[in-house]
């Protein structure tokens, strides 16, 4: 089989192969970035790392065994496989958001997690004891919904963003997250409302955005914070007892005060 043979029996797909091959390198490296690091933002970068390499798994494998070029043994086990990633992928991507939120907007999240992880049980489940799992689907399409229409609405109003977003001042990120949140809620919408689907290629194209916007918040996350020496605190008349974790120091801040930050 020649170059261009493989390429006439892709066709369109090509796109997605690209998306897939990216998503998942970027998925695991994040996921092993996470592992070597200690921080505030492991827990954020390390979903974000699973919901990448999720989306990836799916674009390229799926891609790939359109044409039959996966072997036998793969194609067998992919429906199982692909059946496990497309319930997960929603708990996924809401435990990325969580890590952003705070105060009832986490609450709506935790709520949001059960119904999804409720969802993906009874989804498998169905498609092991009869094989398929189309009658479930709507149902995930509806909590995948309602879970992003949420912090899209917040993102989008800022009182409600400085009172329920954890991270202050990352435009980008609100970006992101707003055009990401319409492109999926339309998306999830359309099939159960039987609504005009959205051109394919818009999901990893939002996905990319908010992989983008996400990563960068990330990456702001994980840099260090200097604290000034024992010394120095002493000097200006502080005691070492003053010096508490940023943890602490989120905590107290939330509590005592309006200004808020930003989330997903």
């Amino acid at each position: 089989m020649t170059n261009q043979d493989v390429v006439g029996m892709l066709g369109d797909r090509i796109p997605y192969i690209l998306f897939g091959t990216v998503f998942l390198f970027i998925g695991l490296c994040a996921s092993g970035v996470a592992v070597m690091r200690r921080g505030s933002g492991v827990k954020l970068l390390t979903w974000l790392g699973i919901w990448s390499a999720i989306e990836g798994t799916e674009y390229l494998f799926g891609s790939l065994a359109d044409p039959g070029l996966l072997p036998n043994w793969l194609l067998a086990s992919l429906p199982y496989l692909g059946n496990i990633l497309w319930f997960s992928v929603v708990v996924i991507a809401l435990l990325a958001f969580m890590q952003l939120s705070r105060g009832k907007l986490r609450l709506f999240l935790h709520g949001a997690i059960v119904a999804g992880l409720a969802t993906a049980v009874a989804g498998i489940a169905l498609f092991l004891l009869t094989g398929s799992s189309f009658k479930v689907m709507p149902c995930n399409h509806l909590v995948a919904a309602i879970s992003l229409t949420v912090p899209g609405t917040v993102v989008a109003v800022p009182k409600l963003k400085r009172k329920f977003l954890v991270l202050r001042k990352h435009t980008v990120l609100s970006v992101g997250i707003l055009l990401f949140a319409t492109e999926a809620v339309y998306g999830n919408l359309s099939l159960p409302l039987s609504l005009p689907s959205p051109p394919e290629i818009l999901d990893p194209v939002g996905f990319a955005v908010l992989l983008f916007c996400f990563g960068y918040v990330a990456v702001q996350s994980l840099e260090p914070r200097s604290v000034p020496s024992a010394g120095g605190l002493e000097s200006r008349g502080l005691s070492k007892i003053d010096v508490v974790p940023c943890s602490c120091r989120n905590r107290q801040y939330v509590s005592t005060s309006k200004a808020g930050g930003f989330m997903v």
